[in-house]
């Protein structure tokens, strides 16, 4: 007995050391795990550090806790218009719950989510740009686009305990043999639009051109009738005035009328002969008669 018991200690030691070895293992920073005991789940580590578990009856499983990318394969799709685009897709993702990625995606850990990942996003993607026509993917409506392909595919991954980070279309674009036919039915397209708008702009145009002339013919006429209204309030006070001058002093109103003739036919190298026996002439002659009535 004697004889056996270095053995034994050594045995002992040797079980004790590999006993240590096996119930201790390391979660790192950039990983998580989860405890397994016969296929059945007891633990979820996502804190770093060293952790126990029973030796050669429980497994670690680890999963990453970082950001990983994916870039699917190329697929070719129809848009809302009938055109054939080759769609090239990229997605960033983390695992954010190990227990629900455990149970849908297990066995095949992240090559299985992959693969969950590129038939999710694959049918999103085909069904929100099977209603898209392809003009809008090349206008700014593309950012609203992917924005709906994301939010769709974020609410997919979820039950998967996968957080989608971004989804972004990297890459769109005609297969070979239909471009110049899309481009040529994408230019007549256009065109038709532009000479739609080229008819709607004329016509209102051509519409504020005729409400700016008929109010342009309203305002004249209004204008044109009041002045008309001054016009005979005007003649009228003047001739209520030339009948009350007329009436006070008939010689002196036509003293003046006679002067407001010459003021307005002669001018300053006018010269004017007149008769003697001219009413014109007649007015110098008896000023100072004029002159002694106006007093």
């Amino acid at each position: 007995m004697t004889k056996n018991l270095p053995i034994l200690l050594i045995v002992s030691a040797a079980l004790l050391t590999i006993g240590l070895s096996t119930s201790l293992f390391t979660v790192e920073q950039t990983k998580q795990a989860i405890v397994l005991q016969f296929g059945e789940l007891k633990k979820v580590h996502d804190a770093p550090g060293l952790k126990i578990k029973i030796p050669f009856i429980q497994e670690v499983i680890y999963y990453e806790k970082r950001v990983l990318d994916y870039d699917l394969p190329p697929i070719l799709i129809n848009t809302g218009d009938r055109k054939r685009l080759i769609v090239d897709t990229y997605t960033r993702y983390r695992i954010s719950n190990p227990l629900l990625f455990f149970q849908s995606v297990q066995p095949a850990a992240e090559s299985g989510a992959r693969m969950r990942l590129e038939t999710m996003i694959n049918s999103v993607v085909r069904n929100v740009i099977g209603k898209t026509p392809l003009r809008n993917l090349l206008t700014e409506e593309r950012s609203k686009i992917m924005k709906l392909i994301e939010e769709e595919v974020k609410i997919s991954a979820k039950p998967l305990g996968i957080e989608i980070v971004d989804v972004r279309i990297i890459r769109t674009e005609l297969p070979p043999e239909n471009r110049n036919a899309v481009f040529a039915k994408m230019n007549s397209e256009l065109d038709r639009i532009a000479k739609e708008n080229r008819a709607k702009g004329a016509e209102t145009a051509q519409g504020i051109r005729s409400r700016a002339e008929r109010d342009r013919t309203v305002l004249l006429a209004e204008a044109q009738k009041k002045s008309q209204i001054l016009r005979g309030e005007g003649d009228g006070a003047a001739m209520k005035i030339a009948a009350e001058t007329f009436g006070k002093d008939p010689e002196f109103y036509g003293f003046y009328r006679t002067m407001e003739t010459y003021r307005e036919s002669l001018g300053a190298e006018t010269s004017l002969v007149l008769s003697t026996d001219s009413d014109l002439f007649r007015l110098f002659t008896h000023a100072p008669k004029i002159q002694s009535a106006r007093n």
